[in-house]
């Protein structure tokens, strides 16, 4: 089964990290938060208190298809400035594996030289220091040559967690996630008030 890992510092947007924890779950795909530091409680961008299931030092990087990087400031400067992160998420894809980022955390695909591999999006400004092959302006980009999922910021979370469920989990698993959610309610919504 898949399994993927969600990458937490100090600053994490918790709208990012937390969609994809929960629809992940809810697909009945296997994640685990993963606090970078050597504490257990990791603490969002919003000074929301989050209790990690592991610390990056307890795991084992080859158990994993998939990982989650969630913007927010300060922890996608800080993951972008760790030679831990950056050694992890270049191995990741050097074994031709998935990393998805959102928001800011493009900069860790930035210092880990893979962001000039792919094409991808990211928070409006950020792209300034983020240098993508191509840059989008796509609420989600998927690169399938590079194995690299992006997306914009917490608004467009939903749309990043369904893309990464759909991928990992089929289109059924997505469609059926999207209507627990009532995400085709409010789309349709959305349309009828157009």
């Amino acid at each position: 089964m898949m399994r993927a890992m969600i990458l937490l510092g100090r600053g994490y947007e918790e709208v990012e990290a937390l969609t994809v924890v929960d629809w992940f779950r809810r697909a009945g795909l296997e994640i685990d938060m993963v606090s970078v530091s050597d504490e257990l409680e990791t603490v969002g961008d919003h000074q929301i208190h989050i209790q990690a299931d592991k610390r990056l030092a307890e795991i084992d990087p080859s158990d994993y298809d998939l990982i989650v990087t969630p913007g927010g400031m300060p922890a996608s400067k800080q993951l972008a400035e760790d030679s831990a992160v950056l050694e992890l998420v270049q191995s990741h894809h050097q074994a031709g594996k998935w990393l998805a980022s959102i928001c800011a955390s493009p900069l860790i695909l930035e210092a880990a030289g893979i962001a000039s591999e792919a094409e991808g999006t990211c928070y409006p400004g950020i792209e300034e220091k983020v240098h993508f092959k191509e840059h989008k302006e796509d609420l989600v980009v998927v690169d399938e040559e590079a194995k690299l999922v992006t997306s914009r910021g917490p608004a467009t979370a939903t749309y990043f967690a369904l893309r990464l469920v759909e991928s990992f989990a089929g289109e059924e698993a997505a469609s059926d996630l999207k209507q627990a959610l009532l995400l085709d309610r409010v789309e349709a919504s959305l349309v009828d008030h157009a």
